[in-house]
């Protein structure tokens, strides 16, 4: 299984707006108040998120220069994501991609994930799984667990590693509105980080 960074980043959004109570349109895979092309380049420390320094720095200036930070064009969004995330042993991920598939709870949201073409019936299809365990949740601490718990499983389960850092992470907020969404959105990354 090749990874696609750029539809298991879009994956992720989706399931961020599931747990945080929200639908992803099922024609467009619009996913309200997460842009991955916002996303990608504060990640990278571009944009109005300030440099993060390091490999992530390096990164983004050379994206800078080639005039690819803050495009629509979305094959070079997909050469950043590749970037920013990646899995360590596609075989071992297809194989537990398999074995969760059907799953129930965080295994399966993470199967879904990891398996997702990011089309629009898709990333519906994610959300609507995350709106359903996001429901379970007790409260927004509970929540915020759960989503951690997601990026966890993501990373133990599946090999899926991201080229950042919590600072990396916590550069959304520059770019990014705060709401539950987006702390989801940011604690999924932070599981994944570790």
């Amino acid at each position: 299984m090749a990874l696609n960074a750029l539809s298991v980043l879009s994956g992720i959004g989706a399931a961020a707006a599931g747990l945080a109570g929200e639908k992803v349109s099922a024609k467009t895979g619009a996913i309200p108040g997460l842009d991955i092309a916002t996303i990608l380049p504060a990640l990278m420390g571009g944009g109005k998120s300030g440099g993060v320094g390091g490999l992530l720095g390096s990164i983004a200036s050379a994206a800078t220069k080639a005039g690819v930070l803050n495009s629509s064009n979305i094959g070079k969004l997909a050469e950043i994501a590749g970037s920013l995330l990646t899995a360590k042993s596609g075989a071992a991920a297809g194989k537990n991609t398999e074995k969760a598939e059907g799953a129930g709870g965080i295994a399966g949201l993470a199967a879904a994930i990891m398996g997702g073409s990011g089309d629009g019936a898709g990333l519906a299809s994610i959300a609507s799984m995350a709106m359903k365990l996001g429901k379970t949740a007790k409260d927004d601490n509970s929540l915020l667990s759960m989503a951690t718990s997601l990026g966890s499983t993501l990373s133990s389960s599946f090999g899926l590693s991201f080229a950042g850092s919590e600072k990396t992470v916590n550069a959304l907020d520059k770019v990014l509105e705060p709401d539950p969404k987006t702390d989801i959105f940011k604690s999924i990354l932070k599981g994944i980080v570790g």
